[in-house]
C-alpha cells in the first residue's frame, strides 16, 4: 500500500499499473474512516499492492503516513486541484471509492459548517459525470445513519440505472472497488 496524500504529486507511472483508489467521502466529522477502509483494501487485496489518494492532513504521527509516497510538492495551488486531479485518474485507472459514515459523535465537525458539505457536492458532480459516462469507476456506501442517504441511493438510481447500488459495508464496498477497478 503506496499513500498519496496532499498537495503532492505523484506520477501514476512511477509505479506501474498499481490501481489507485480515491477515498471520497467526510474527512471533518465523520471520524478515521480512510484507516479503517485501508485496512479493508489491504484485507481484500492480499499481497498485491496499490495506491490510495487520502484527501486528509495526517499529523506526523498517525499511521498511514508511514505508507506516505514523497512526492512534488509546489505542484497544486489548492488542495481542491489536488482533490479533482486524483480523482479524476483514479476514475479511469483505479476507483473512486465515496464512504458516508455516521457523523462521529465522539469529534464531530466543529466548525459550524454542516457536516459532510462538501461530499454531498462532489457526489452531485460525479453522479453528473456517470450520467455522461457509464464507463467511470465509482462506488458509494454508507452507514444507515447518514443523512439523506436514502435521497442520494434514489438519486443515483434515477439518474445512473434502477439497480445502483450504495453498499451498507466497507467489505462488500471495497470487493465492489476491486471488481470496477478490474484487479483480477
Amino acid at each position: 500500500m503506496k499513500i498519496i496524500l496532499p498537495k503532492e504529486h505523484v506520477g501514476l507511472f512511477d509505479y506501474g499499473d498499481l490501481p489507485l483508489f480515491f477515498l471520497a467521502g467526510p474527512v471533518l466529522g465523520g471520524g478515521d474512516w480512510q484507516y479503517t477502509m485501508c485496512g479493508e483494501i489491504r484485507s481484500q487485496l492480499g499481497e498485491r499492492d496499490f495506491l490510495v489518494a487520502i484527501p486528509c492532513r495526517y499529523g506526523q504521527a498517525h499511521f498511514l503516513r508511514n505508507f506516505r509516497v514523497s512526492g512534488k510538492t509546489g505542484v497544486y495551488e489548492h488542495q481542491l486541484d489536488w482533490e479533482r486531479h486524483y480523482l479524476h485518474l483514479a476514475s479511469t485507472h483505479g476507483c473512486i471509492i465515496f464512504w458516508l459514515p455516521e457523523e462521529s459523535k465522539v469529534n464531530p465537525r466543529n466548525d459550524g459548517l454542516s457536516y459532510a458539505m462538501d461530499t454531498r457536492g462532489e457526489l452531485g458532480e460525479w453522479r453528473g459525470r456517470l450520467i455522461n459516462d457509464h464507463f467511470l469507476r465509482i462506488v458509494i456506501g454508507g452507514e444507515k445513519g447518514f443523512p439523506g442517504l436514502d435521497v442520494i441511493e434514489r438519486n443515483f438510481k434515477a439518474a445512473i440505472h434502477p439497480d445502483f447500488q450504495i453498499c451498507e459495508n466497507m467489505a462488500a464496498l471495497v470487493s465492489m472497488a476491486i471488481e470496477k477497478a478490474n484487479i483480477k
